[in-house]
């Protein structure tokens, strides 16, 4: 049994169509329900709003949009969890020498967000953040992190908590075929978006030097050659970085599938449909669940890979200590970063 509790309140009134999505890449999880009833009142926009199924809280925000129709006599409304306030707040911060958590508990903490899990700090990150969304800030500092440790990170929002979860968790005992599950499919092919060659450079002195290319022969016979470049770091594996920019033959899918709760964006779910060829192990990367009429059903859009979703900031540099003359030794000064108009980030000695 479907529940709509709206201030407190359950709503008695019958939903005619109800809809709650969300995906990885740093979207919020949305709900949008409408009613064949324009007399509630009561509800006003950023009233606190909660979905269950059987008992069990699916989703948990607040109210967005409210649209009244008067020709229809239809109500309407839109509500998002509290991750849309990471996306839709800016910043200007400099970021030094902090853990992944302790960047999370500042952002969500001036932001009046509720902290929840999240993995072991295994960095110290240092980079400027300027006009960039509290999303991008808080998956920089798990970028650096996943480059150490390479495990795959997504922010997201779980009972009113902003969470830092592992990505690509298998869901046990679900298995989507087209005998008992699937309605409908899609499968299709790309290269409009594809890497297969990266170039790894290096400025010394205003010296440009070529240090090392790493590409995908096999995809640069057959489809031509598609460049990018990556400028050298000391602090991290060049080479592991640069593999993974490199991007191939896109392969994605849709299918639709009778309603479940548990296909949640960010878990991979075993698929077996014939018709399509689309049989293995994928990455729910969108998820929408309809239920409309008395009938429940889940769109999904499915990714063969499981990558981290990524940002790029550009990252303080360390600078090499030359030795004073005469065999003294330099002494270590603490870097100080601040903002300089015209300048930039500047360090103050």
């Amino acid at each position: 049994m479907w529940e709509i509790i709206i201030n407190g309140e359950r709503i008695a009134r019958r939903f005619t169509h109800l809809q709650w999505s969300g995906g990885i890449k740093g979207t919020s999880r949305v709900l949008e329900v409408e009613y064949d009833d324009d007399t509630l009142t009561k509800i006003e926009i950023g009233s606190p709003i909660f979905l269950l199924k059987d008992n069990e809280r699916l989703f948990q925000g607040k109210i967005f949009t409210i649209d009244r129709f008067a020709t229809k006599g239809t109500f309407s409304l839109k509500a998002f969890d509290d991750s849309i306030y990471l996306n839709r707040n800016r910043f200007v911060k400099n970021i030094y020498n902090q853990t992944p958590s302790q960047i999370l508990k500042m952002i969500c903490g001036e932001l009046g967000l509720t902290v929840g899990k999240f993995p072991k700090d295994k960095v110290k990150c240092s980079f400027p953040a300027i006009d960039k969304s509290g999303y991008e800030i808080i998956l920089q500092a798990y970028t650096i992190q996943h480059k150490k440790d390479k495990q795959i990170y997504s922010v997201v929002c779980n009972d009113g908590k902003i969470e830092i979860a592992h990505q690509g968790i298998i869901l046990e005992d679900v298995k989507l075929d087209s005998r008992n599950d699937i309605q409908e499919a899609q499968y299709s092919q790309s290269i409009e978006d594809m890497i297969n060659q990266i170039i790894i450079y290096k400025t010394d002195k205003e010296k440009l030097q070529i240090l090392d290319k790493v590409s995908n022969d096999s995809d640069k016979n057959k489809y031509g050659v598609f460049q990018n470049v990556m400028e050298y770091s000391e602090d991290v594996n060049n080479i592991y970085d640069a593999r993974e920019m490199l991007k191939g033959l896109e392969n994605k899918a849709n299918i639709t599938v009778i309603g479940d709760v548990n296909l949640h964006s960010g878990y991979m779910v075993a698929v077996e449909e014939h018709r399509t060829k689309l049989i293995g192990t994928f990455l729910i990367e969108r998820d929408t669940h309809i239920v409309e009429n008395g009938n429940y059903y889940t769109n999904l859009e499915l990714s063969f890979e499981n990558k981290m979703d990524k940002v790029e900031f550009e990252e303080y540099k360390k600078k090499k200590e030359q030795k004073k003359k005469k065999g003294k030794k330099q002494k270590k000064q603490k870097k100080v970063w601040s903002l300089k108009e015209g300048e930039g980030w500047v360090n103050k000695k």
